[in-house]
């Protein structure tokens, strides 16, 4: 089933269905990821995502904090303009 054919169904669940589904892709893709997130049971189930989420790492990449890509990104608008201009 292709994504197109998923979100009208998707879209037709209930809020309480709607975070389960949500659950239960976060745990795909932590799992197609390597991460050891366990499913958890019914009870209480908000909290003790909320739990696993707090307990895992994430990376969060900016260029802003790589000076790098500052200068990468101030290269290509300044060629971008000149191209322009010509």
């Amino acid at each position: 089933m292709s994504l197109s054919e998923l979100l009208p169904t998707v879209s037709q669940l209930s809020h309480q269905d709607k975070l389960r589904l949500i659950h239960f892709l976060l745990l795909a893709v932590a799992k197609e990821e390597g991460c050891s997130l366990e499913p958890v049971g019914n009870s209480d189930s908000a909290n003790a995502l909320l739990n696993q989420l707090a307990s895992t790492e994430a990376v969060v990449w900016s260029p802003q904090a790589d000076q790098e890509s500052v200068q990468a990104l101030s290269d290509l608008l300044v060629a971008a303009r000149i191209e322009t201009n010509a």
